[in-house]
């Protein structure tokens, strides 16, 4: 009786310990005099790379896919060919990691054009190399190497339909990159090309500084519209004066196999700029940038609603709520603007921001990195965050890798995902 009872004794004390430290992990944080955490212990976290001295490379976008985290985990850190890696979103478990590449040299990079999930189907592209793995096993289901050369790779899709954008390598060599668009299907990796782009050829054949460049296409966003599938594309030409670019959009039907409008310039009144993708959808609206202006069109008709120059160049346009628009520029400035109209609600200076990672939001909560984990409360701009990770004495040891998030469920709180060149940490959510 003696030693049942004290095994209940001890097997409560242990819950007792194992609820405690859970509570402690979640719950301790430090603030300084203005009220901004500066500290706080994450739910979990765990090694990125195999080599407790040798960083891995810190990948600036992930994916949260049925709940779990898309990372990258350095196996060989001196090699810079990391594995991908899917870790269970409440634990931080390894559930597995791939390298299956057709390629050895090919690293494996989790960006924001070479990742798209269906079902159980993973797809990732890297190059002319496209790849499906099973999302519950992480086993690949089937790779394949396409006769093309893609300097951008695949870009949005919907549903099971995945669209691509590259030049046939029995055309390079007599035209240039000059791009043209496929739709492939996830799950059987099946390709065909759908549509090419009415590009300058006669501007391109008398500019010498432009040979072996006719056009590329940065982004294809598919949208809905009623029975009908449209596809936005923008694509950028070699202008006359050397060194410089032109932007135009297109809007392709792919139900009806037409152009609705192909050869639109994004400003008329500024017609040297280069496209460098981040196309977002709201509505109507398309947000694009163009060299250190950020531009919001119809793109049913193709024409400018506003553009607002920065002070440097532009990156990471995120929309909030149909509302807002939050943008970094390069010389670490973070801007909230009207999407409406593009004017400046506030902006923050000394942002040095991670400039590959994405910016999260959820719940009036706006997340993003410098070197440290940062929220900032929307509208108001108020600074709730500015957590310095714990290996910052360490090269590479500052959060300039991903972040990205879950809403909470069930009236527990979400999760923010964030990583340094060691260690990839969950954190309970402000809301």
């Amino acid at each position: 009786m003696k030693g049942l009872l004290a095994l209940a004794v001890m097997t409560l004390a242990g819950v007792i310990t194992a609820v405690s430290c859970r509570q402690d992990i979640t719950q301790i944080e430090k603030r300084n005099e203005e009220g901004i955490v500066y500290e706080k212990r994450p739910i979990w976290q765990v090694e990125n790379t195999s080599d407790p001295n040798q960083p891995g490379g810190a990948i600036g976008y992930s994916w949260i896919v049925e709940g779990n985290l898309l990372d990258n985990y350095d196996s060989k850190p001196a090699s810079f060919k990391p594995d991908m890696a899917l870790l269970d979103g409440e634990t931080g478990q390894r559930k597995w990691t791939w390298n299956n590449v057709i390629r050895d040299p090919d690293p494996v990079r989790i960006g924001r054009n070479f990742i798209q999930p269906y079902n159980q189907y993973l797809f990732y592209n890297y190059g002319p190399r496209n790849y499906c793995i099973d999302l519950k096993t992480g086993q690949t289901i089937w790779r394949k190497d396409r006769d093309y050369t893609a300097m951008n790779g695949v870009t949005y899709g919907i549903g099971p339909i995945y669209f691509a954008r590259a030049t046939p390598n029995a055309l390079m060599k007599p035209d240039g990159m000059a791009d043209r668009i496929y739709r492939g299907d996830i799950r059987t990796g099946e390709e065909t090309e759908i549509a090419t782009l009415p590009y300058n050829r006669e501007k391109w054949k008398t500019t010498p500084n432009w040979r072996g460049y006719v056009g590329i296409v940065t982004d294809v966003y598919p949208v809905l519209d009623g029975l009908d599938t449209l596809l936005i594309a923008t694509y950028n030409e070699p202008s006359t004066i050397r060194h410089q670019y032109e932007t135009y959009i297109g809007l392709y039907n792919l139900t009806k196999r037409q152009w609705v409008y192909d050869r639109k310039r994004f400003n008329p009144q500024w017609p040297e700029a280069f496209n460098s993708s981040w196309l977002t959808v709201v509505g109507d609206k398309m947000i694009t940038i163009l060299n250190n202006a950020v531009a919001c069109s119809n793109w049913r008709t193709g024409e400018l609603i506003w553009m607002k120059p920065l002070t440097s160049f532009a990156a990471i346009p995120t929309p909030i709520e149909n509302k807002y628009l939050a943008v970094f520029s390069t010389d670490s400035k973070l801007y909230l603007l009207d999407i409406n109209t593009g004017e400046s609600i506030w902006w923050k200076d000394r942002e040095i921001m991670a400039v590959t990672s994405q910016m999260y939001y959820d719940q009036g909560i706006l997340y993003y990195l410098t070197k440290s984990l940062n929220a900032v409360e929307i509208p108001s701009g108020k600074k709730l965050w500015s957590i310095l990770a714990p290996t910052t004495n360490k090269l590479d040891g500052n959060f300039w890798g991903f972040i990205v998030g879950k809403p909470g469920q069930n009236g527990h709180k979400g999760r923010v995902y964030v990583r340094t060149g060691y260690h990839t940490y969950c954190f309970e959510a402000i809301k």
